[in-house]
């Protein structure tokens, strides 16, 4: 079954643009680890990651300014409720990325489980909002 575009919209509470953003931005640190696996050019790991933690900041201030467009239009619950999930979706994505990229350069060593914490935290807080949108 392939979803429409109305329906990822809505439950991923993010908008046609942001999902445009985080497709481009994953297609490029795809094509920076393939290089960096098989020794094509030499960079570290944050080099790779530059992409992703580029898109997190785009998302930040692509949702700064609808917060701030829902606020001046007065719906105050609306603005609010898509802050908190903007907010709280950037930031476990953002630990995740960041935890993960200083285990491969190998700055920590934490279990694998640990990085990974932040998107199971996420995907049952997306199953909470599956349910509440459906």
């Amino acid at each position: 079954m392939i979803f429409t575009l109305k329906e990822v919209v809505q439950w991923l509470g993010m908008t046609a643009f942001e999902i445009w953003i985080n497709i481009v931005t994953v297609l490029i640190f795809s094509i920076m680890l393939a290089f960096k696996i098989e020794s094509v050019i030499d960079i570290t790991w944050w080099d790779v990651f530059i992409p992703l933690f580029t898109c997190d900041g785009l998302n930040a201030y692509f949702c700064a300014i609808v917060f701030i467009r829902l606020w001046i239009d007065r719906e105050l619950r609306t603005a609010g409720l898509r802050a908190i999930w903007s907010t709280l979706v950037l930031v476990l994505i953002f630990i995740f990325e960041f935890l993960l990229c200083q285990k491969l350069a190998g700055e920590n060593n934490l279990s694998y489980s640990l990085i990974m914490s932040p998107i199971f935290i996420l995907l049952q807080v997306l199953m909470i909002r599956a349910c509440q949108v459906g």
